[in-house]
């Protein structure tokens, strides 16, 4: 009923308006506008679909485009841009062979006929995908004020109101991604919640249990002593169910620094003051044929900032406006070292450089389960999505970081 009386007023208005400035009957104005408005595709559905009639079109829109929905929204991740992405990894994962040659150059000897020692060895790491999943409960009636007012917008491109909410769904699941993916810790294979158990905690080895009727994965922040659950004791619980779902980029350098098979570089903290210095003490701690390569210095909005303002002070008066924009590179690296701003680090000070694709995202197009299930609930829809994504670094010879985490 609320859409129609809406409907009805915007008709009212628009047919008036129109009988005033061309003289004819209101009526008929009115009764002409009606008909147009009835074969336009968003007003369609305002004028002639009741909410079981959006319903279903939510639900076979999911139907029809549930791949192609989940797919265009991974490959647009603002984390995958950052890095290179293998979109073919099934659930057992992916080696991430590395190949290195050995050293064998010597004076010509017609009296040797082998070398000595290997000639090549072959090493590397696995990228892992994890099955996640959201449910959307979609109320149609909640949401077309708000579509109605999109497509009011000049120059709005008008589509279907089913269409409208699944952008609008997507778009949020790529928020969430991308906000949460840099320092996930797998936590999709936590055991139950022990009422009689007393957990301890460590900084150093997270804890995850799942808890109540939705089963939801909590990390625990402190002791507890037996019966302290996240509901009598939420202090000393946090749930975390959209950062455990893979394990990310930042999770995985602080685990390998914590196994000694990584060594920060020394640069406290990066300030306005002194990032430009700061991120060229890296850059000198390389060896020179890393140097010479050339990559990504990716670090975060804070640090980021702190850089365009360190470069602004530096230079002085030769700054200019146009030095806070375009791409960043290091100085004295030839343009072959860009800084790159990543929003998926968040808050992180860290500053991670290596070549692009050392650094990899997973999924798997062909595998993903997609929109598997829309049913119709009482007054809308629930809907479930379900996909593969991970992250892994390719070889930690030529990564490099500093020691803010």
């Amino acid at each position: 009923m609320k859409k129609v009386i809406i409907a009805l007023v915007l008709i009212l208005g628009i047919g008036l308006a129109f009988a005033n400035q061309t003289g004819i009957h209101p009526a008929l104005s009115i009764l002409g506008v009606t008909a147009l408005a009835s074969l336009a595709s968003p007003m369609q559905g305002v004028i002639t679909m009741g909410p079981s009639t959006d319903v279903a079109a939510i639900a076979k829109w999911a139907g029809l485009n549930s791949k192609k929905m989940l797919a265009q929204m991974l490959n647009d991740l603002d984390i995958f841009k950052d890095m290179a992405v293998d979109r073919m990894v099934s659930r057992h994962g992916k080696l991430l062979p590395k190949f290195t040659a050995q050293g064998g150059l010597r004076p010509l000897n017609y009296n040797v006929e082998t070398r000595a020692g290997t000639q090549r060895n072959w090493s590397g790491r696995k990228l892992f995908v994890y099955d996640a999943m959201k449910i959307f409960d979609i109320v149609p009636d909640e949401l077309l004020e708000s579509f109605m007012s999109d497509m009011m917008v000049p120059g709005a491109i008008q589509i279907p109101f089913a269409q409208w909410v699944w952008q609008k769904e997507m778009a949020k699941l790529a928020a969430e991604i991308n906000d949460n993916s840099y320092l996930a810790d797998y936590g999709g294979d936590a055991a139950a919640w022990d009422a009689g158990a007393e957990y301890t905690y460590d900084a150093a080895v997270p804890q995850y249990k799942t808890f109540g009727d939705d089963e939801d994965i909590y990390k625990l922040l402190a002791d507890t002593t037996a019966g302290q659950s996240p509901t009598t004791h939420p202090a000393k619980w946090s749930k975390v169910n959209e950062s455990v779902t893979c394990t990310g980029i930042g999770t995985l350098i602080a685990d390998e620094i914590t196994a000694a098979n990584i060594t920060p570089i020394t640069t406290g903290a990066i300030s306005a003051s002194n990032a430009l210095d700061k991120l060229e003490v890296m850059y000198n701690d390389m060896t020179a044929a890393h140097r010479k390569v050339g990559g990504i210095v990716r670090v975060g909005p804070d640090v980021f900032r702190h850089y365009i303002n360190h470069e602004r002070d530096v230079f002085g008066a030769t700054a200019t406006s146009q030095t806070g924009d375009g791409r960043k590179y290091l100085y004295g690296t030839g343009n072959k070292w860009e800084v790159r701003e990543c929003n998926w680090m968040g808050a992180s000070g860290r500053v991670i450089m290596t070549q692009f694709d050392n650094l990899i995202g997973g999924t798997n197009l062909v595998e993903m389960p997609g929109v598997t299930k829309t049913i119709e609930t009482l007054h809308g829809t629930k809907s479930v999505s379900k996909f593969l994504i991970g992250f892994e670094i390719a070889d930690l010879e030529n990564l490099y970081v500093n020691d803010q985490a």
